[in-house]
């Protein structure tokens, strides 16, 4: 979107540097709960890319492909059997209970930072979607 001379001209915004800083701090603190940036960035992308990729367009003014090549999920032929395999794999983490209950709080602060992030471009998330995904996180780690 930017050109090649990308990194000398486009600077991340304050939402975005904080996002990358929380990124940051748990990697190097409580990598366990890199879990819930892993689902809501990779599977929330891929359950509502279409949605998120049309906004951001929409509020950038972007040409169709343009600077949302991110939402483009080519690479994963079968979405169901994506999200089964992801959902086993999450399954089978060896996490006590208050190690799952941190991965849904940063779940939730994931996406409070995306939000602010999306708000700075001028756009909102629909908060309804969320919801539909943060249930089924909880339910796949066994909490209600």
């Amino acid at each position: 979107y930017f050109g090649t001379n990308f990194r000398a001209t486009a600077k991340p915004s304050a939402a975005a540097r904080k996002y990358v800083a929380r990124v940051e701090e748990v990697a190097n603190n409580s990598p366990h709960l890199l879990v819930a940036h892993m689902y809501t960035r990779y599977l929330g992308d891929l359950f509502g890319g279409q949605m998120m990729g049309g906004m951001a367009r929409r509020s950038l003014g972007l040409a169709a492909g343009r600077g949302t090549a991110f939402y483009d999920f080519g690479g994963i032929p079968d979405t169901k059997a994506f999200i089964s395999e992801w959902y086993g794999s999450l399954n089978a983490l060896d996490l006590t209970a208050a190690q799952k209950q941190d991965v849904v709080d940063e779940g939730n602060l994931v996406f409070a930072l995306n939000i602010e992030v999306f708000e700075e471009l001028g756009g909102n998330p629909v908060q309804a979607v969320w919801k539909l995904v943060t249930s089924q996180f909880r339910e796949a780690l066994g909490l209600k």
